[in-house]
């Protein structure tokens, strides 16, 4: 199984539905693999569009048989514990806690604040216990995850 045939063929059906691929991890033995595929969109994902899409996944890769065999499909958002990939990704979160984790010249070090806006280059965060705001480069971000608010 090639998994940018996978990628491919996952992206296409998630693109109808108005949806992004956010994350692909395909596990397991090659004779009965599981295929997890964490999608979102702009306006959010819903339980009704993942069924479909998993329905719609399912018939793609039967159809194109880039996977021969038994496989377990899982088709979700992608939670707040899986990192942020995409600016479009963190417009969804202004206002919420982010924690942070940057490269600098000394190593990863990480910040977490508020999440005030996002631009073209990077996002401007309210640092919570410094009340003060830095503003981080998508460049210098190695992950970013959406903290709870519990």
């Amino acid at each position: 199984m090639a998994n940018d045939q996978l990628f491919h063929l996952i992206e296409e059906s998630a693109s109808k539905a108005g949806a992004h691929v956010i994350d692909l991890v395909v596990r397991g033995e090659h004779a009965h693999p599981a295929i997890d595929v964490f999608v979102d969109a702009e306006e959010g994902i819903t339980s009704e569009t993942c069924a479909k899409l998993s329905r719609d996944i399912e018939v793609a890769i039967d159809l194109q048989a880039p996977i021969r065999g038994p496989y377990t499909l899982t088709v979700s958002s992608p939670g707040i514990t899986r990192p942020l990939k995409f600016p479009w990704q963190y417009r969804k979160h202004i206002g919420r806690l982010l924690e942070v984790k940057m490269q600098s010249e000394s190593g990863v070090r990480g910040k977490s604040g508020k999440l005030l806006s996002v631009d073209e280059e990077g996002v401007a965060l309210e640092q919570i216990k410094k009340g003060e705001q830095v503003h981080i480069d998508f460049a210098e971000i190695v992950e970013a995850k959406v903290k709870a608010p519990w």
